[in-house]
């Protein structure tokens, strides 16, 4: 298990890394939506963070073979602590009290919700129906959460960075819940098997709604505040694949009055840490303007 530790912390550590070297080269872009992957691909500096992202994912993907689920994704939860790091020594980014407090009560939440869950061995029979419920309510979702943040009625800059980093996150999340009913299709024998129509739907979620998340990602670390934006997007990714487990794969809802109590706890935690984060006075930082926070 030491082993899996270790890849994990390391994982943590580059997943967080990585995303400030890509806040480094767009927030220098003009471009935006789509169009700034164009303008970043042409910058060797954002190819190295998308190089980093990719050693963490696999240093991930290792430690989940040497380290229950329940000891691996907290550290990946509480890992966000490495983006206060890392946003101060190389963006100037000196988070504030509110932007500690916001963070501290994210890991702590993120991490009881993860510890509290168990994934199920196998995946129970998903309905077509039920399967397109959430496909369409994630995209509603996604769709409402972009829009806000660009809506002339919000004011808050915290707000919006929260709500686009929220899309992001959304997105990337379902994704990874798409690869789930993915690998079930790809490789039976694990309980059921997906028909061959909705395997492929899984597989083409996965990468449509994973490119969402990417692109929704790149336009948030371009205009607001690292501090601000990576808490948002990693709790809400981390949060969608449980939620997904229990609404769709088989994962038994928490029981009895103890559990219930703990895991809206960690709910409500986790929440008002994203609404401390998104109440911080200083989260606007685009185009190589982010300086250092003032205070809370």
């Amino acid at each position: 298990m030491d082993g899996g530790v270790a890849a994990a912390i390391a994982a943590a550590m580059l997943y967080n890394l990585a995303v400030v070297v890509q806040k480094t080269q767009a927030e220098q872009v003009e471009a935006s939506g789509v169009a700034i992957l164009g303008a970043l691909w042409r910058r060797p500096i954002w190819l190295l963070g998308i190089a980093i992202q990719t050693l963490g994912f696999g240093l991930h993907s290792f430690a989940l073979t040497q380290a229950p689920v329940t000891v691996v994704q907290p550290i990946i939860a509480a890992g966000i602590a490495f983006v206060a790091i890392f946003a101060a020594l190389v963006l100037g980014e000196r988070p504030g009290s509110r932007e500690i407090l916001g963070m501290t009560m994210v890991m702590v939440g993120m991490s009881v919700l993860v510890i509290g869950f168990e994934a199920p061995a196998t995946m129970k029979d998903v309905a077509g129906s039920d399967l397109s419920l959430a496909l369409t309510g994630a995209a509603a979702l996604i769709a409402g959460l972009l829009y806000f943040a660009g809506a002339d009625c919000i004011g808050s800059a915290g707000l919006r960075a929260a709500l686009i980093g929220g899309a992001a996150g959304l997105g990337q999340g379902m994704s990874d819940a798409m690869n789930r009913l993915a690998g079930a299709w790809l490789s039976p024998g694990q309980g059921w098997t997906p028909p061959q129509d909705m395997g492929l739907v899984a597989v083409a979620c996965l990468v449509a709604l994973g490119f969402q998340g990417f692109v929704s990602a790149q336009n948030a670390l371009r205009q607001y505040r690292a501090n601000t934006v990576v808490p948002c997007m990693s709790t809400t990714q981390l949060l969608v694949p449980l939620v997904m487990a229990v609404a769709l794969y088989g994962q038994s809802a928490p029981e009895g009055s103890q559990e219930l109590a703990l895991w809206a706890a960690a709910v409500a935690l986790t929440l008002g840490g994203v609404a401390t984060l998104a109440s911080s006075a200083q989260v606007a930082g685009s185009f190589g303007q982010a300086g250092p926070s003032a205070g809370p």
